[in-house]
């Protein structure tokens, strides 16, 4: 099968790279579209609207963790039976995964426009900004069963060895957002609002694509398979994607904290500047989550197959890829750094210096984020949710909440925008410690 010829291809440090990397571009379009809108809603609303993004933040990273829990999991799973033969099953599985997702995309939406205004509250909407988040939060809570759909099955497909092609069809919605974002906000005015819906057409391309792939032309080693609920199934599916989960969840909550404590520091306009500096940090998770994504169902392969001496390549060659990706990244972002955030803020205004600052002080963060993101998705694909899970809570919420709390206590809104990097660096003594812990057991390390 074509699925199996990718996955359990041999290989080595270019080809790696080569299968990583449309996985990689996925990811980066992914964080683009809350760019995009981003960018847009400051050019043809202001300054201080860009912090409806940042406000709303939170809330979309409980339906993408959601997403991308389901997701992994579930991919680990379909994958490791994939590579045992079992293409049947492996299409049961998946079709729970579908249905199950479409349940939880609808309970969000009734609790999340239930309660619409403690909501917008607790994320730290304030008197001067809630009238730019209410019409975004609206439309956006109204479906997230879209969102949801898209993040999960972006990785589906990834897991089916279509890395290229996934990149495509999410470069596909990335256009579509930003023509109809151009379209809906400046030619026929629509404000927020149209920045919202054509965030949530752009998303519907995976899901256009997904239908096509799996349903009508049939392409997949597997199919939706009318089959009976298994709840023990979509709970250990649910555990085994947890990591990934806490991740995307955590980075919502800490995002919470960060917009209060950016407005204790800087008032509102550091909510605003805030929004800018959490695009940079969100990038750069992005592009190695792209990267985990990609080498997850490698691992699973190898584990169903029971390869090791391939399980022991791909980790190493993993393990580098992660510390030059990340060493590129930084230089990368530095050197861009100045008009990078001037698309979002003239450099005559106090948001463009606040930002500049956070934008700096946050990238030594992407020197460690690679490793410690890599090392939780690895025990993801082994389907030891347990530890995957550990490693994702300690650091993106434990680690990263003490270092923003005590640093900005410390050295003020200096050491908000130093906490990340802080968090990452003492984040890769324990996923270490943990991946040497656990080399003998799932043997991808000599």
């Amino acid at each position: 099968m074509e699925q199996d010829q990718e996955l359990g291809q041999n290989f080595n440090f270019g080809s790696l790279f080569k299968f990583v990397a449309p996985s990689i571009f996925t990811f980066v379009f992914i964080s683009i579209y809350q760019m995009v809108d981003g960018l847009f809603i400051e050019w043809y609303v202001g300054e201080m609207a860009i912090s409806a993004i940042n406000l709303y933040f939170p809330i979309i990273s409980l339906f993408i963790a959601v997403g991308v829990m389901i997701g992994t999991g579930g991919n680990a799973v379909i994958v490791k039976k994939v590579g045992e033969g079992r293409h049947r099953e492996a299409g049961e599985t998946f079709s729970r995964v579908i249905i199950f997702t479409l349940i939880m995309g609808a309970l969000f939406t009734a609790i999340c426009l239930i309660f619409a205004d403690p909501i917008m509250r607790l994320c730290g909407a304030t008197d001067g900004n809630i009238e730019y988040l209410r019409p975004y939060y609206m439309i956006m809570c109204t479906f997230s069963i879209a969102i949801l759909l898209q993040s999960e099955l972006g990785i589906l497909i990834i897991g089916e060895g279509k890395t290229v092609v996934a990149a495509v069809v999410i470069m596909i919605g990335g256009v579509l957002n930003c023509g109809l974002d151009y379209l809906f906000m400046n030619v026929f005015h629509m404000g927020i609002k149209g920045a919202a819906i054509a965030t949530v057409i752009g998303y519907c391309s995976t899901i256009v694509y997904a239908v096509w792939f799996y349903v009508i032309a049939k392409k997949s080693s597997y199919k939706l398979e009318f089959t009976k609920p298994d709840m023990k199934e979509i709970g250990q599916i649910c555990f085994n994607g947890s990591s990934d989960m806490v991740s995307n969840l955590a980075q919502g909550v800490t995002v919470l904290f960060m917009n209060h404590l950016a407005y204790r520091c800087f008032g509102e306009v550091g909510v605003s500047a805030l929004a800018v500096v959490t695009y940079v940090q969100v990038l750069i998770m992005m592009i190695f989550m792209g990267f985990t994504s990609a080498v997850e169902p490698i691992f699973s392969y190898h584990y169903g197959s029971g390869n090791t001496d391939m399980r022991k390549k791909v980790f190493k060659l993993s393990m580098i890829w992660s510390l030059i990706i990340g060493a590129v990244s930084m230089a990368l972002l530095y050197l861009l750094r100045e008009p990078a955030v001037g698309i979002f803020f003239t450099s005559d205004s106090e948001c463009y210096d606040i930002a500049l600052d956070g934008f700096v002080l946050s990238l030594p963060a992407s020197i460690f984020v690679g490793i410690n993101i890599f090392g939780s998705g690895l025990f993801t694909a082994f389907s030891n949710g347990l530890v995957s899970g550990m490693l994702s809570f300690v650091r993106t919420f434990l680690i990263l909440t003490a270092c923003l709390y005590g640093m900005t206590a410390l050295f003020g809104g200096t050491g908000l925008w130093l906490a990340w990097a802080v968090a990452e660096l003492l984040s890769v003594a324990v996923t270490l410690l943990t991946l040497w812990h656990y080399r003998k057991r799932y043997q991808y390390m000599n």
